[in-house]
């Protein structure tokens, strides 16, 4: 039976309990590559954290991000179409919005159809920071862009379906 398991152990893979097996992940097996969700997952981790790194000098998370470009695309919008638009939770798009309002990058103004609403507009400093974001943001998207080329239409197709697939568009 050891011999069966040494035959599917990677080159150079030691047995458990030795010193080379807790070596470097370089020359661990991961059996979690076989997946591809788990493979999405880890390169989505990746960008997001890389996303994180661009939007830092500007002080901005994620969400936040997503809520300038929404509300740059659709003027005039409320605060539940970002809500439906993103599939978050009403809390994290309220606190994002608190901080954009308080960078006085947006403005919440009373709808002139139903005065209980608020409807979200960029301020001229929301436009250029976001003007400037964009920028950097474009810069991954044509590394990612390059790495994926080949296939670009494809693979974003896909990604498209597999969005419809679990109802996130």
């Amino acid at each position: 039976m050891a011999e069966g398991v040494a035959a599917k152990r990677a080159p150079g893979a030691a047995r458990h309990g030795s010193k080379r097996a807790r070596g470097a992940a370089d020359e661990l097996i991961n059996p979690m590559d076989r997946f591809v969700g788990y493979k999405i997952r880890r390169v989505q981790h990746a960008i997001i954290n890389e996303l994180n790194d661009i939007l830092r000098p500007f002080e901005l998370r994620v969400m936040d991000f997503a809520i300038l470009n929404i509300v740059d695309a659709n003027p005039g919008l409320i605060q539940n179409g970002i809500t439906k638009l993103l599939g978050a939770e009403p809390p994290a798009v309220v606190l994002s919005l608190d901080r954009l309002e308080g960078g006085k990058y947006l403005t919440r103004q009373a709808s002139a159809d139903d005065r209980r609403l608020r409807t979200l507009h960029l301020t001229a400093s929301g436009r250029r920071l976001l003007k400037a974001v964009n920028a950097k943001v474009d810069q991954q998207e044509q590394r990612i862009k390059r790495t994926i080329d080949a296939d670009l239409r494809g693979f974003v197709r896909a990604l498209g379906d597999l969005m419809d697939t679990y109802g996130l568009r």
